[in-house]
């Protein structure tokens, strides 16, 4: 069995244990963190996720690169599972997700800064942040979301980071996700992601 085909079945046997945790759960902290375990054991197997198979190809792709590892059968893009790939500089402002998110490291560290509205959110267009903690994703370690947390994603290092990012509705369905602009203390919606590959 050749490597792709060893991280199809390990991608099938994960995505069927997350669909069981929500289903038992629910969108909470608890089922969350639940995700959070089953992703991280994934992400463990680093000879399923070789650097190699992760290539940023192109100027075009900036300094990061999404790969598609599974969405339901049905297209309905639920329960998404992708390969993120960064470089030196990639980075995103603070942010929701307006769905759940898991985030567990393979390669390289990520660094993920974790935010708090404190305005009254009573002016349209405005939002201030308070940042209450971080925490550097790698090898073996994970973060998890619900869908109104905020974080923001710094790669630092000089090395090629490569980590699994679970969502419970697919980037391409992801329509009013909030990004914040902190020094302006202002926010706005932007468009769901289209920088995906097939892996």
């Amino acid at each position: 069995m050749d490597i792709c085909q060893q991280r199809d079945g390990e991608v099938r046997k994960t995505v069927a244990k997350v669909c069981d945790i929500e289903a038992a759960k629910g969108v909470t902290r608890e089922g969350v963190e639940a995700v959070k375990t089953v992703l991280i054991e994934l992400a463990k197997k680093k000879e399923l996720f070789p650097l190699s198979d992760s290539p940023i190809v192109s100027n075009a792709d900036g300094n990061g690169v999404i790969y598609r590892l599974s969405e339901d059968d049905d297209h309905h893009l639920r329960f998404a599972l992708y390969a993120s790939v960064g470089m030196l500089g990639k980075g995103v402002r603070p942010h929701n997700h307006t769905t759940w998110a898991v985030i567990a490291g393979v390669s390289g560290d990520e660094l993920n800064r974790f935010y708090e509205r404190t305005d009254d959110k009573s002016v349209e267009g405005q939002g201030k942040l308070n940042q209450f903690g971080e925490e550097a994703v790698q090898h073996g370690t994970g973060v998890s979301f619900l869908p109104d947390d905020i974080h923001s994603i710094h790669v630092e290092g000089d090395e090629k980071t490569v980590h699994l990012h679970m969502y419970g509705l697919a980037l391409e369905q992801l329509h009013k996700r909030v990004m914040y602009n902190q020094e302006e203390g202002r926010y706005k919606t932007f468009p769901a992601s289209q920088n995906i590959k097939a892996l």
